[in-house]
């Protein structure tokens, strides 16, 4: 199910499958427009959890506090994936930028999107970027419990049988009219 109260701050959210969420954004999201239904694993989509949304794009990462703030993160990655060198400070604290680890934290929390740069390689879908970071969390006040990021890719690129299928399909429709103008002829 899916809510949208004001058509210029906005969200397309496609569910496919069971764990895939893609979004398409226009400009000005606001995540209390948004309502998430029957998404799996159930914590996706909760307006308490900050998101990391990822642009397989251009690799560039936002941390959205939806309805809550961001007074700390920490991103690590078993595979040394990182672009360090990208990585922007959002939070003006404490700051790490590492090949395996992209942390920051500050005393003035956050409570709009930001982006913290274009530190992640181009090209993921959902289950990659779940399989790349090893330690998402998010420090959402002073003394709270840190808690895992809902992630969510947008503009997600397709898989290479997507082509394949539109093929096999836009020949089998070329196919069914050549044969209905014999039958005619």
């Amino acid at each position: 199910m899916l809510r949208v109260s004001n058509l210029c701050a906005a969200a397309l959210i496609l569910v496919m499958g069971s764990r895939t969420v893609t979004a398409a954004f226009l400009p000005a999201v606001s995540s209390d427009d948004l309502i998430f239904s029957s998404l799996s694993p159930a914590e996706d989509g909760d307006p308490n959890i900050p998101d990391l949304i990822y642009d397989p794009s251009t690799g560039e990462v936002i941390l959205d506090p939806n309805a809550s703030t961001i007074i700390g993160y920490s991103l690590k990655s078993s595979t040394n994936s990182f672009v360090e060198a990208n990585h922007l400070s959002i939070l003006g604290g404490l700051i790490t930028s590492l090949p395996f680890e992209l942390s920051e934290t500050g005393l003035s929390p956050i409570s709009v999107p930001a982006s913290v740069g274009f530190v992640l390689p181009p090209g993921l879908n959902l289950a990659s970027l779940n399989s790349l970071l090893s330690e998402k969390e998010v420090s959402r006040s002073l003394g709270s419990p840190l808690v895992q990021f809902d992630l969510v890719v947008i503009g997600a690129v397709p898989e290479p049988s997507t082509y394949a299928m539109a093929i096999v399909g836009l020949c089998a429709l070329g196919l069914h009219g050549w044969r209905r103008r014999l039958g005619a002829g």
